[in-house]
């Protein structure tokens, strides 16, 4: 039964393909929400519909009360036909809504290349975000108590110049700001994190990076050198050579 409702939904709202593997890079992993998490936005749309309901229920007492003090029968009547709408708004959406809701689930995509990682997220409105892996610079893992409760957790990556913009965007995605983005609804939270840290810590070592710049996300292993020691040396002795050149260019200051 639910098969040709999701079939006219993906027809109706032109629900793009799979996304494709960033450009320039090979697959490493493809990660999808947990099986859990379809019910635990079930949970929270059905939610919803119990308060629209009950606004519903309210109104149409509300009204019979109305159409009594008011009295007069074409008021009564408009009042009554407005009611009819109303509910029958309400039952036309639920299963337009629930197929939503099952589609949204299924059509989330957390892929990994070796370069970049890219989440597409949504069916009426699809977000997809691609991140490079040399630009991330925390990863951490969200849950709240329902979350915890069925083995659930989102996954934050922010890159420079995220900082706290996404405290209020974890789940609903408006307050979502370019420089993060979120596995949502994952049963296998560390794993991802595990996966990602690596492929950020193998950029880090290909490069030179900056001797100055803390890396907090993966901090080397021990005895590990971040790069060849004769690369590094001629890093460093350029640096200097750069440092020199600025004094040297850098105007005099005025006596005194």
């Amino acid at each position: 039964m639910f098969d040709p409702i999701k079939a006219w939904v993906l027809r109706l709202l032109r629900v793009p393909a799979e996304p494709q593997v960033p450009a320039g890079g090979r697959l490493v992993r493809v990660f999808r929400a947990g099986s859990a998490y379809y019910r635990y936005r079930l949970v929270l749309w059905g939610i919803k519909q119990f308060g629209a309901l009950a606004g519903l229920v309210g109104s149409l007492l509300f009204a019979g009360f109305l159409s009594g003090e008011i009295g007069h029968p074409v008021a009564s009547l408009l009042l009554r036909a407005a009611e009819v709408l109303a509910w029958a708004a309400f039952l036309a959406q639920l299963p337009f809504g629930l197929a939503v809701l099952r589609l949204d689930w299924e059509m989330r995509w957390y892929i990994l290349s070796d370069r970049s990682l890219r989440i597409r997220e949504g069916v009426v409105g699809v977000r997809e975000k691609t991140i490079t892996f040399a630009n991330i610079q925390n990863i951490s893992i969200r849950q709240n108590p329902l979350q915890r409760l069925l083995g659930l957790a989102d996954v934050q990556v922010t890159t420079a110049g995220g900082g706290a913009a996404g405290a209020h965007g974890s789940h609903g995605g408006l307050g979502e700001s370019m420089h993060e983005a979120y596995f949502r609804g994952v049963d296998n939270a560390e794993e991802i994190r595990t996966v990602i840290a690596e492929r950020v810590r193998l950029h880090r070592d290909a490069g030179l990076g900056d001797p100055d710049e803390p890396h907090p996300l993966v901090p080397p292993a021990a005895g590990e050198t971040p790069a060849a020691p004769d690369v590094l040396a001629a890093a460093l002795e350029l640096r200097d050579e750069i440092r020199g050149l600025r004094r040297a260019l850098a105007p005099a200051r005025a006596p005194g």
